[in-house]
């Protein structure tokens, strides 16, 4: 072990035991990791995910409250469904909120900026997160080899998926809309500047973005046939493909392996830019290709079911060009060659270039299986070195490492898994976790 990945180590072990928040709301008891302090206080979906998966590393019982918590989430006294139906009677729609305050609702000031089912005093929101859960229940399972844990959640697991193919997949074919841009986790990426425009996440309109969805119920197929402003977004898509998967090896039904097929081939099919090679998100009704270069558009390379052609062109013409996001550390969140590229801090927005370490922990298990190991242990040693001078930051600049943003960040502990991709110990990529025993013997 390097003196760089001990004091990732470290940090990590210190970072996610100081933000860990646990006690009982409404009846329902929580134990998750907040962010970080004081800014993000409360649960994120995509968050816990990342999480959870870095605190496999180091307490297995804390791994599988964080996910569990997440589950919890949809209890309908914390997160009444929106909209409703249930699965086989149970009083959980399947429905998972992106936000979730355990410890209070949000105060007056953000309330109203919240996606929340009321303006005041709601414990969740009303929107979702990248869907993550399903592939962070495997890996967590896999990396603690706890059979029961595998298999104690499958029927709301599947109830969250069917929820998102009912309401996200409006046209049929896999690709999930997003109705805000913070549903994809990505907030003010400028991929989102032309669908939503003076709605964006940053703009004076976001308010009233907020509250046209609010009042139509959240009911996306509702607004997309009265309003031009969603999205199906390719990370959001690659997130619920990347869950189909693990759903399919976690139960060993197939029929959760079909519907990723699916999701996959419509990404190649209508995503897929040939030109530009990568995947664009297509906006409103007419599904117009967002021609925006971000790290959204190369996140289907974690996707068995791509085609290994268009996934090496990712690697080859994106990931390892220094025109685009092969930068000095990590990988650049929009590409280099963007007029949006804005690399540094920026109090207001974030997504706008920044290297995040849950882009690296993503991307480059793949890039070394396909066979760039040296490029990816270079891509990951820069980011670790950051990592171990600067603290978990929420973010870095790929320029020269700086950190930035709130300190203590949670997801930033996944640098110790790039760290081992340093020494040649990649972690499984996400696409493939290796299957666990009992519920995954079948798969």
């Amino acid at each position: 072990m390097t003196d760089a990945s001990r004091t990732v180590d470290r940090l990590a072990r210190e970072t996610l035991a100081a933000n860990w928040r646990s006690g009982v709301r409404e009846g329902v008891p929580y134990g998750y990791t907040c962010p970080a302090t004081p800014r993000y206080r409360h649960q994120w979906h995509w968050d816990s995910c990342f999480t959870a998966i870095a605190w496999s590393r180091f307490d297995g019982d804390r791994a599988r409250e964080e996910l569990r918590t997440v589950l919890r989430s949809g209890d309908p006294r914390i997160s009444p469904a929106v909209p409703a139906g249930t699965r086989r009677g149970t009083g959980f729609s399947g429905f998972l909120p992106h936000t979730t305050f355990w410890d209070r609702p949000a105060g007056w000031r953000r309330a109203p900026f919240y996606a929340t089912r009321e303006r005041w005093g709601g414990l969740a929101t009303a929107s979702i997160g990248p869907p993550l859960l399903p592939m962070a229940w495997e890996r967590v399972a896999t990396a603690t080899d706890d059979a029961t844990f595998a298999a104690e959640a499958l029927e709301p697991l599947a109830a969250h998926l069917d929820w998102l193919g009912r309401h996200r997949d409006l046209a049929g074919d896999g690709l999930l809309t997003i109705l805000l841009p913070d549903e994809s986790g990505l907030d003010d990426s400028p991929q989102y500047d032309g669908p939503f425009r003076g709605l964006a996440h940053d703009g004076p309109g976001y308010f009233r973005l907020v509250e046209r969805v609010r009042r139509a119920g959240y009911d996306a197929h509702r607004l997309a046939d009265r309003r031009p402003h969603h999205v199906a977004d390719v990370w959001t898509t690659t997130a619920y493909a990347l869950s189909l998967h693990a759903m399919a090896r976690l139960s060993g039904d197939r029929t959760w392996a079909t519907l990723a097929a699916r999701s996959e081939r419509a990404l190649v099919e209508r995503c897929w830019d040939e030109s530009a090679g990568l995947f664009r998100d297509l906006a409103g009704p007419g599904r117009r290709p967002v021609r925006v270069a971000t790290w959204s558009g190369l996140a289907p390379l974690v996707l068995p079911g791509v085609p290994e052609p268009i996934r090496r062109r990712i690697v080859e013409e994106q990931l390892l060009d220094r025109r685009r996001f092969r930068a000095a550390v990590g990988v650049p969140s929009v590409s280099q060659a963007e007029p949006s590229f804005r690399p540094a801090f920026d109090r207001w927005r974030t997504w706008r270039g920044p290297s995040w370490v849950n882009v690296s922990w993503l991307l480059l298990p793949t890039v070394a299986a396909l066979g760039y190991e040296r490029e990816a242990g270079e891509i990951a040693a820069s980011l670790v070195t950051a990592v171990a001078r600067e603290g978990l930051r929420e973010y870095y600049d790929p320029r020269d490492g700086r950190g930035y943003a709130a300190r203590g960040f949670g997801w930033s502990a996944l640098a110790c898994d790039l760290a081992d991709g340093v020494a040649g110990r990649w972690p499984a990529p996400v696409g493939g976790a290796a299957p666990v025993l009992g519920p995954l013997s079948g798969a």
